[in-house]
């Protein structure tokens, strides 16, 4: 895992310093950082394993799901655990997860978040993505209620549009039933 780790944070440094324009260019196929791309795509990795070592500890046994990707934090909130059946409404057992998720991004401000909505495949394209779009709604407006700035935050529905797996059982339905955060540093 440690390597792992840190090869992402590698490649994440080396991809942030090529964005912010901090490189310099050799003769041939190889690139160099320049110090100050470095510097700042290094603090930006650091911040974001921060991040997801605190989430990580305090997510556990929640039923929430952390991805990092090597460039976003993704929490994904499945269902189950967030929603009734057909449901809009936020359960209130959700309500100390998204507390952590607010927490987490009042100790990192320098990010942005985009809160997104998903279903199955049941019923209408359109039924599905007003569905997945009130879902991610409901938990934007929790992070709101957490005082997380509506400004950092953009919410989408993707309706099933984005299935992370087969909707042909109910139990790849139910996964791809989800809500993610998706959270991603700025600077």
């Amino acid at each position: 895992m440690g390597k792992t780790r840190v090869f992402t944070l590698g490649i994440g440094a080396l991809v942030a310093a090529l964005a912010l324009g901090g490189c310099t260019y050799n003769k041939g196929p190889v690139v160099t950082p320049g110090a100050s791309g470095v510097v700042l795509a290094g603090t930006i990795a650091a911040q974001m394993a921060m991040q997801e070592a605190e989430l990580r500890q305090s997510l556990a046994g929640s039923g929430a799901i952390l991805t990092n990707t090597g460039s976003q934090l993704r929490v994904t909130l499945p269902e189950a655990i967030t929603f009734a059946p057909a449901s809009t409404a936020v359960v209130n057992a959700v309500l100390p997860t998204l507390r952590v998720v607010s927490d987490s991004l009042k100790r990192h401000p320098a990010s942005t978040v985009r809160v997104i909505g998903h279903t199955d495949n049941v019923g209408s394209a359109a039924y599905a993505t007003q569905l997945s779009a009130d879902r991610a709604m409901a938990v934007a407006m929790e992070l709101v209620r957490n005082r997380i700035a509506s400004t950092r935050i953009a919410v989408s529905g993707r309706g099933f549009a984005a299935p992370i797996t087969s909707n042909a059982t109910e139990a790849g339905r139910a996964q791809n039933r989800r809500v993610e955060i998706v959270i991603t540093p700025t600077n």
